[in-house]
Formats: structure tokens, C-alpha cells, sequence
């Protein structure tokens, strides 16, 4: 059976994020169609082993069943060619990185912004590795404007994020380029976001300069103000 573009737009989309949940792929793949066409693509390619459903993200205190969480099946993974090995349980991180992008791409929609440029575990030479990496431009601000975004999900001691921070700051002195993108640790949570702003306070004046913390719902009206 012949893929359509939609199949692979959403074949692609798992693969670069490792795994995504039905909701995210409605947002971005499937935003001008009617609400069963997406169950319909989804189950169609999970039948045909291009994905495997891993399980149901956790629905949060709401009550009901979570979204589907998917990632790519053996014949996606040699379609698309990926050498990403995806987590056999639902992967909180991955699905948080997602968010992040889909929030950028509601921005865009909005009209706030375009996005340029993003790349999911992009390589920071020497010896780090972002979550997600985005340039984009605010047209009513005339500016464009580049980001490191670290997605923390609070399973990281404070020892490790000023490694983390650490290894940018070892970017930053070996780039010969004039412009240095911001790195922004997004959280989820108030208290962890104290609890980062705290651990900047203690670095050195220049990583303090270079770093930011924001709550994913608050992160475009933050990055539009930095």
C-alpha cells in the first residue's frame, strides 16, 4: 500500500521526536481535517506496522483514559531510516519536548512568530546536546532570535544542571561566532522553577547572563519579552 505525504509527514515527525502522542499529531499534522481522520491515519499505519502504539500518556488528575503514545514500528523505522532507538514505555521527556515544539508552533499559527529553524538533540560542540533548538523570527518585533531549550522534567540533581550549564559556557568560549543563543531550561511546575532560579543565582555572573528558566505555559510570552 502507497504512503500518502500525510503518512510520511507523521513518520517523520516520530521519528525526530522518538515518540508522540496522538495529540500532538492532530495539532501539527492533521489541524485541517475533521476529528477521525487522525484515528483513522493512526490506526492504519499501526496495522501496517509503520507504528506501534507504546502506550497512553497519564491524563493528569482529570480522570479518563490518556492520548495514545506512538512511536515508529519496524517498517517506519526503515522507512524513515533512523538510527533513534525509541523507549519501550512512555517516554514523559520526549512527549514534554513535543510540547515545547507545539507551543512554538501554536505561536506560529497565532501569528507571534515563525519558526526558522528547530532541531530536536541538537549537538552544542564540545560536549553538549539541547533538547530542542529553535530559531525564530517575531515580525512585529523585527528580530530573530535563537534558542537552546533544556526540557526538565525535575529528575536532575542541581549538581547536574551546572554541568549542564557548565558545558554551554564551553560553547560558548570555543564559538568564534558573534551571537550566543540564549539557554532556556523549561519546567513544568512553579517550585521547580524556584528551585532552577535558585541554582543560576549560585553560578558564575556570565552563565547567569546566559541562562533562563520559564514554565512551558508561560514560555512565549517570556522568550517574546527576553
Amino acid at each position: 500500500m502507497e504512503l500518502t505525504h500525510r503518512d510520511h509527514e507523521v513518520l517523520k515527525l516520530v521519528g525526530t521526536f522518538g515518540q508522540l502522542a496522538s495529540t500532538h499529531l492532530r495539532e501539527l499534522v492533521f489541524a485541517d481535517r475533521s476529528h477521525s481522520v487522525p484515528d483513522v491515519v493512526l490506526r492504519r499505519l499501526t496495522l501496517l506496522s509503520y507504528l506501534s502504539i507504546v502506550g497512553r500518556r497519564a491524563s493528569g488528575g482529570k480522570g479518563g483514559a490518556g492520548a495514545h503514545v506512538y512511536k515508529l514500528g519496524r517498517f517506519g523505522r526503515s522507512l524513515i531510516g533512523t538510527a533513534r532507538i525509541a523507549s519501550p514505555n512512555v517516554n514523559a521527556h520526549a512527549l514534554m519536548v513535543a510540547d515545547t515544539y507545539l507551543e512554538l508552533k501554536r505561536a506560529e499559527v497565532a501569528g507571534i512568530l515563525r519558526v526558522l529553524d528547530w532541531e530536536v538533540e541538537k549537538p552544542v560542540p564540545p560536549n553538549v546536546r539541547a533538547d530542542l533548538f529553535a530559531a525564530v523570527e517575531y515580525p512585529a518585533q523585527g528580530r530573530v532570535s535563537q534558542y537552546y531549550l533544556e526540557i526538565d522534567r525535575q529528575t536532575e540533581a542541581p549538581k547536574r544542571i551546572r554541568e549542564k550549564v557548565a558545558g554551554y559556557w564551553r560553547a560558548v568560549e570555543s564559538s568564534t561566532a558573534d551571537y550566543f543563543p540564549f539557554v532556556v531550561f523549561v519546567v513544568g511546575h512553579e517550585a521547580r522553577r524556584r528551585e532552577l532560579v535558585r541554582v543560576f543565582q549560585g553560578l558564575p555572573d556570565e552563565q547567569q547572563e546566559m541562562v533562563r528558566v520559564y514554565l512551558l505555559a508561560e514560555l512565549i510570552p517570556a522568550l517574546l519579552a527576553l
